[in-house]
């Protein structure tokens, strides 16, 4: 099977390429499958020069794409990367687009903030992958093409315990927390501060991330006002520290329930909680074993790649 994989490069929100392109990647070393990345500004980064097709000229269709790679599939990484920006959303994707014969995915993180039934349809999109399961319901109340629910997965052998780490043994709260579409990390970050429990870290990107997740026994997490079970739930439970977070759709479906500690969104069971994370060895080391075995068994790039590659032929008998 032959992948065209299409992704517009933004430099500074390139920190979440673990979400998209380092996916493709794993996608791209499946056997029998070969992936092709190509789009707006993919060019600027050398790390995607072994998959970049060629580099981007607006006036290259998809028939002349199609008659230097012979694709099969093309898939569209989120909508916001069809624009060549979010702001004036001028559309960089060839004219052509919706006239190609063969099915067209979308992978969409987003479509909370969408809700645009016409972007899909006019491009003659077959199918979305939602990465939320909350999403799946809303965008079937909107569109009539496929809608599935694949979820966030991640590279466990970059998010991983660093035994060279002595952790703190706090809870820490690392990532966005101005937003008010995080009402629950927000409030409980602050009702653990009150109670010095916490650890407020500054946001940083890429390795200091990593760093930071590795340095403490628990994360915070909160679903935002969406409902969603976001990467970040992954990357903490990966890294081998203790998610705490409230309960979005389908977390019983990702996680058994002894792999993470969860509080409820009226509080009050945090501050309990979050003290015999740090006060129990013995319970907190059962919630990072147990939670360590779920993201390999079950949320790896590599794990998540083939159940891709099975919708598809699957879906369109490829």
């Amino acid at each position: 099977m032959k992948i065209l994989w299409l992704h517009r490069y933004t430099p500074h929100r390139h920190y979440n390429h673990w979400f998209h392109t380092d996916f493709a990647k794993a996608i791209s070393e499946e056997e029998n499958i070969t992936l092709k990345m190509y789009g707006y500004r993919m060019h600027e980064r050398p790390d995607f020069a072994d998959l970049l097709l060629r580099t981007y000229k607006p006036d290259i269709s998809m028939e002349d794409l199609k008659k230097e790679y012979d694709y099969d599939v093309v898939i569209l990484d989120c909508w916001n990367r069809a624009y060549k920006t979010v702001e004036i959303k001028q559309m960089w994707l060839p004219e052509d687009f919706k006239d190609i014969n063969c099915p067209k995915i979308v992978i969409e993180g987003d479509y909370h903030n969408v809700r645009n039934p016409e972007l899909y349809s006019n491009l003659n999109i077959d199918m979305i992958l939602h990465r939320h399961l909350n999403n799946v319901a809303k965008a079937k109340q909107d569109l009539s093409l496929k809608n599935i629910w694949l979820p966030c997965s991640i590279d466990n052998t970059i998010f991983k315990p660093n035994k060279h780490i002595e952790r703190k043994n706090l809870i820490c709260a690392v990532g966005e927390m101005d937003n008010s579409v995080y009402k629950y990390r927000i409030n409980a970050m602050n009702k653990l501060h009150q109670n010095q429990l916490l650890f407020r870290s500054n946001l940083v990107r890429e390795q200091e991330y990593i760093k930071c997740l590795q340095e403490y026994v628990s994360h915070l997490n909160g679903s935002s006002t969406f409902n969603l079970n976001i990467a970040k739930m992954f990357e903490i439970m990966a890294s081998g520290s203790v998610l705490l977070t409230d309960k979005a759709e389908g977390i019983d479906e990702l996680f058994p329930s002894d792999s993470y500690c969860s509080y409820k969104r009226n509080y009050e069971d945090l501050i309990p909680k979050a003290k015999k994370i740090i006060n129990d060895i013995d319970y907190r080391n059962s919630i990072i074993i147990n939670g360590l075995k779920c993201i390999a068994e079950k949320h790896t790039h590599q794990i998540r790649a083939k159940q891709l590659i099975d919708i598809i032929k699957s879906e369109f008998k490829i």
